[in-house]
């Protein structure tokens, strides 16, 4: 899917005490609470290792938005260069407690009006197309379908 970054960003609240943070990770102990939280906002059951961290975190303007009640991860979306003009939104997720409180359009949003200061025209993501939930939620965020994959395969 794509956003247009040169339409209107809409600002959403978060609730409670909720705060976002433009998060470095500069510590294992940082990277691995990052991880922890992945594998419990459940992405297909796929989450990352801490050499696949390492490794993103290396590439071209690579940056982390992160919801936090306290010191305890909520919510994440990362966002990483595509060429001058273009970035991916990829990597969101928001723990299944804090899910349907807007904290996912908060946090995604954040990093989509950053981006745009950065001078970027497009954001870019991919979802599953069963994930309808998703969809919905990207769509209401103003992106649209760029391109459809259909995948075939067969469990062994």
């Amino acid at each position: 899917m794509k956003r247009d970054l040169n339409e209107d960003i809409q600002d959403y609240p978060l609730p409670g005490n909720l705060k976002i943070k433009k998060w470095e990770m500069t510590t294992q102990d940082e990277e691995e609470k990052y991880l922890k939280a992945e594998a419990a906002g459940d992405l297909y059951g796929v989450s990352w290792s801490l050499n696949h961290l390492r490794w993103t975190k290396k590439g071209q303007e690579w940056d982390t938005f992160t919801v936090f009640d306290g010191n305890e991860v909520v919510g994440s979306v990362m966002t990483w260069g595509l060429g001058k003009e273009r970035s991916a939104t990829e990597n969101i997720f928001v723990l299944p407690e804090w899910r349907r409180k807007g904290i996912a359009k908060a946090v995604i949003t954040k990093a989509l009006k950053f981006l745009k200061e950065k001078g970027k025209s497009e954001a870019t993501l991919g979802v599953f197309g069963d994930n309808g939930r998703a969809i919905s939620l990207y769509e209401s965020l103003g992106y649209r379908m760029l391109f459809i994959i259909i995948e075939f395969g067969i469990d062994l």
